[in-house]
């Protein structure tokens, strides 16, 4: 039992140590919930949570592994990188042709997000993984070590990681929601646009530093 806990918190503390590092998943948080209100941080977390569980089960059963190939990983992050820099360009596009603003509408968390936008924000949510060539390095690495340890255990070992790993996913990502859908009180738009512009610099950084460290 105390192994099972001590999976669980190791996996969050470790979830957390990648969760908040700014990247694509904090970009796309910032910019959905200033558009479509809080509960589009939690479909995006819950897009990357079910991105993950399937990892976590590809790995259960033996397949994962496959993945641990130079050529693959060389292609994901040339492709990574290239999607970085658009993604960089986009939004500061978006900014200075003042087609991206902040919503300040206190209520606008209190808003329920149809079908439709639930899907597409689950879609993102897994979108932005599979474009970041470093989810794939983290699971072969650390998350591999963690699967290693948790395998011994069966399912309930498996699940003590998982839900360990996306809990901290779930909680940055969704407090990040809740500060931007607060409104006035946190955030105006001044402060928003600089958030947007220094993650699309950071964008600019990681896409090039991808394409540098892969294509060597």
């Amino acid at each position: 039992m105390i192994e099972l806990v001590e999976i669980f918190f190791g996996a969050m503390v470790v979830g957390f140590s990648g969760a908040l590092v700014p990247g694509p998943m904090l970009t796309l948080t910032i910019s959905s919930v200033a558009q479509k209100g809080f509960w589009s941080s939690f479909f995006i977390s819950l897009g990357h949570s079910i991105l993950e569980l399937l990892v976590v089960i590809s790995f259960f059963l033996g397949i994962l592994k496959y993945l641990d190939n130079q050529i693959i990983i060389k292609i994901v992050g040339i492709l990574g990188g290239l999607f970085l820099l658009y993604l960089g360009a986009d939004i500061l596009y978006s900014v200075f042709k003042k087609k991206i603003k902040l919503n300040l509408d206190p209520g606008l968390n209190k808003k329920n997000i149809d079908i439709k936008y639930s899907f597409n924000f689950m879609l993102k949510g897994a979108i932005v993984s599979l474009i970041n060539p470093y989810w794939y390095v983290w699971w072969i690495s650390i998350g591999a070590a963690f699967m290693i340890k948790s395998v011994k255990f069966n399912l309930i070992g498996v699940s003590s990681f998982y839900l360990g790993h996306i809990s901290a996913d779930f909680i940055w990502f969704m407090f990040v929601g809740f500060l931007i859908s607060s409104g006035k009180k946190f955030f105006n738009q001044k402060i928003y646009k600089t958030i947007l512009i220094i993650c699309a610099i950071f964008l600019f950084y990681l896409g090039i530093k991808f394409l540098i460290d892969f294509i060597s």
